[in-house]
Order: structure tokens, then sequence, then C-alpha cells
């Protein structure tokens, strides 16, 4: 059977598929939230979440995950102090440096947003047992793997199309 497109129909997806497609849903929609309560655009609450990974970034490191220019860094590090969600702290090793580090108050302010989440997903996993826990890690890895490796593909962009050339016999 084809579709109205000449092509096949759309292979009905797995369960684990489209739950997959809901995390990722409601992944926006919890940052949306996050954000919204932390007063943060979307840069700068990408600039959060880096820096409570890392714990603490000069601001090129910043600029590079970000993909922002030094002085749009700037910008970012200079808005996130004004509203108390960063501190900046000279580099032990070069006093020329800056060090960026997420306030205390606003991790605590994250983990109590992300924390009951948390727990009841590592509490569900621990009610399987070692065989099915090993299952599910196993699945969970692949997702990773697999979004990491598309994410990669799409930073790393794909070949230039070369411009096309219209020959045009009749010139005026």
């Amino acid at each position: 059977m084809q579709n109205s497109h000449g092509g096949r129909p759309p292979m009905q997806m797995h369960p684990a598929s489209v739950l997959v497609r809901q995390i990722l849903v409601l992944n926006e929609v919890m940052e949306f939230i996050m954000r919204r309560e932390m007063d943060l655009n979307e840069t700068d609450f990408q600039a959060m979440q880096h820096l409570m990974k890392q714990r603490s970034m000069s601001p090129g490191e910043l600029a590079k995950v970000l993909h922002l220019t030094a002085a749009a860094t700037t910008t970012v590090i200079d808005r996130l102090a004004r509203k108390g969600h960063i501190t900046r702290t000279p580099h032990p090793t070069d006093r020329r440096r800056w060090l960026i580090s997420p306030s205390e108050q606003s991790v605590r302010a994250a983990m109590e947003n992300l924390m009951p989440m948390i727990l009841d997903v590592d509490n569900k996993v621990r009610s399987y047992n070692d065989r099915d826990q090993a299952v599910i890690v196993d699945f969970l890895n692949s997702v990773v793997a697999s979004m990491g490796s598309r994410v990669a593909a799409l930073e790393n962009g794909p070949a230039p199309i070369p411009p096309t050339v219209h020959t045009d016999s009749r010139k005026v």
C-alpha cells in the first residue's frame, strides 16, 4: 500500500520510541517552566545548564559551548550576575582570568524542581531486578549514543551544496 506521496506508509513506531519522543517534549516543557521561574531567556538558561554541569568555567569556555562570541558571552554573564545566578571569582593560577560559577541559590532552586522527578525515576528503575535494570541501562545508553551521534552530525553540518550554475544561451 502506498500513501498519497507515492511512498510506503509510515511505519508504526515502537511504544518505546514514542515514549522517548514524549520525554523530549516534556523536557522542553520542563525547561520552559524553569526558564520562566528563573527569569532567564533560552541562551542564559543554556549557560546555566553548562555551568551547573561543569561547576565553573572561564568565559572563553562558556563562549565555546554556547557557540557565542566573546562579546555576546560577556552580555550573558552580566545578565546572569545581575540576577544573582552566577558568581565571578579570580582564576586560582592566572590572575588575568575569571571563573564563572552558578550561585548556590540557583543550584538549590534548580535541584528543588528536578530532584523529585530524578528520585521518582531512580526509585522506579531500582524496583526492577538486576537483569531488567541492565536492559534498561543498555536501552538508555543506546538512546544517548544515537542522540549524541545525531548531534555531532548536525553540528558538523551537511556537506555544502555547490551553487547551481544557470546558463542562458539567450543573453541580451
